[in-house]
């Protein structure tokens, strides 16, 4: 695979567009223009993947949805936003599925220190944003909650897999689950607290970044070990 290749070239376009938007022009804008970017993975998905699953296109399509939502009214139609990015995190969970084993799921992992101090901290994180924006989603708790849920679903999911080491870039999974909590808690501050146009463009950044890692997760990831191939996964 070469990351010269025309597809490629389609992507790193779409997000300087998407990039320049946000820094350059009102951010309503990319209602119009960041759909450019979750077509251009799927074409990527599609070009090198040689047994595409339709829930990554799917994925994509909901992300479309939600972005558009998001610029032109993230408080009005929070509702929406809040079960398509709900939605959209069972979708990645369902694709990643295939890479995750009953083996690989070791509870110890999530008893050491490192790991329980990066529970405490996420915890706290999205706890203290809650709070923070609390007046602006009394309305919407369930919501909330669904969200909070599938996210921790995910997250934990590529966790899982990089805590393996059983393919090869999972590190891929763990910055596009970085990503994702940067993104979903930056975002909501933005736009249910205080808004800042430098926000807008760091939101957008790690946005494609995240699934960016993630689309080519997908595409690159093979066994490290072939002695795995037989095993039983989700």
């Amino acid at each position: 695979m070469r990351k010269t290749d025309v597809t490629y070239s389609f992507f790193h376009f779409a997000c300087l567009v998407v990039v320049s938007i946000a820094i350059f022009f009102n951010k309503w804008l990319l209602v119009y223009v960041k759909p450019v970017v979750p077509i251009a993975l799927i074409v990527l998905y599609l070009r090198f993947v040689k047994k595409p699953d339709f829930l990554f296109p799917l994925s994509m399509g909901v992300i479309t949805a939600i972005n558009v939502f998001i610029y032109l009214d993230f408080e009005k139609h929070y509702t929406f936003i809040a079960i398509l990015t709900a939605i959209f995190y069972v979708l990645c969970v369902l694709l990643l599925k295939k890479f995750i084993t009953k083996r690989d799921i070791k509870l110890r992992l999530l008893l050491t220190p490192q790991v329980l101090l990066s529970i405490m901290l996420i915890g706290y994180l999205i706890y203290s944003l809650i709070e923070l924006v609390f007046p602006k989603i009394i309305n919407s708790l369930e919501e909330v909650t669904l969200v909070t849920i599938a996210l921790l679903l995910f997250v934990t999911v590529c966790f899982f897999i990089y805590s393996a080491n059983r393919f090869e870039k999972s590190i891929y999974l763990f910055i596009a689950a970085c990503c994702t909590l940067f993104v979903d808690g930056l975002l909501t501050i933005n736009e249910l607290y205080y808004y800042n146009k430098v926000f807008t463009v760091l939101i957008n950044i790690t946005e494609v970044i995240g699934l960016y890692f993630l689309t080519i997760f997908f595409i690159e990831t093979k066994l490290l070990d072939e002695k795995y191939v037989d095993e039983e996964y989700f």
